[in-house]
């Protein structure tokens, strides 16, 4: 009689029972989720992409100093949607989810409001305005840029593994 215990254990093992089928159809619906964000991301990246190009033109026309700074935010912002897609690609490929790429993703995002900010701070200097709240914001920003590299460190030193998030 024990061994036929053994014998439907084995069978339920291999059919995986109720908890097994609703694991995997989560696992679906979170592959469904993951797949439509990239393609989400990836309409954006296009319409993002179009803007970029349209005020490349424009900038070459005016020269100004706004165009170029409107350029240089789109393209961070590519940036930081290629990185969510490469994220979602290694999320996918391991079925777990990693620091390390959000950690950069905060860190580019933290990147280019310093950009936006500086550039700010000049464009209020010429009008004579005051500049301190956006000296604040720099400085809170630059705190928050050493946070995330010591997290990111911190992180891969934790893992052990910082080459198994750099580029195919």
């Amino acid at each position: 009689m024990h061994m036929a215990t053994q014998r439907r254990t084995r069978a339920s093992k291999r059919q995986g029972g109720p908890v097994e089928s609703a694991r995997s159809a989560l696992r679906l619906v979170e592959i469904g989720l993951d797949l439509t964000l990239a393609a989400v991301l990836m309409v954006a990246v296009l319409i993002i992409g179009g803007e970029v190009l349209h005020e490349i033109v424009v900038g070459l026309q005016s020269g100004s100093i706004e165009a170029a700074l409107k350029i240089l935010d789109r393209v961070l912002l590519l940036f930081i949607i290629a990185e969510l897609i490469y994220t979602l690609r290694i999320s996918l490929a391991r079925s777990q989810l990693i620091l390390e790429p959000f950690l950069i993703i905060g860190l580019v995002a933290v990147v280019r409001r310093i950009l936006i900010a500086t550039a700010q701070v000049e464009q209020l200097l010429v009008a004579g305005r005051d500049i301190a709240p956006l000296l604040y914001e720099l400085g809170a920003l630059a705190g928050l840029v050493l946070s995330l590299a010591i997290a990111l460190s911190l992180a891969r030193k934790h893992s052990g593994r910082s080459s198994d998030y750099e580029a195919d």
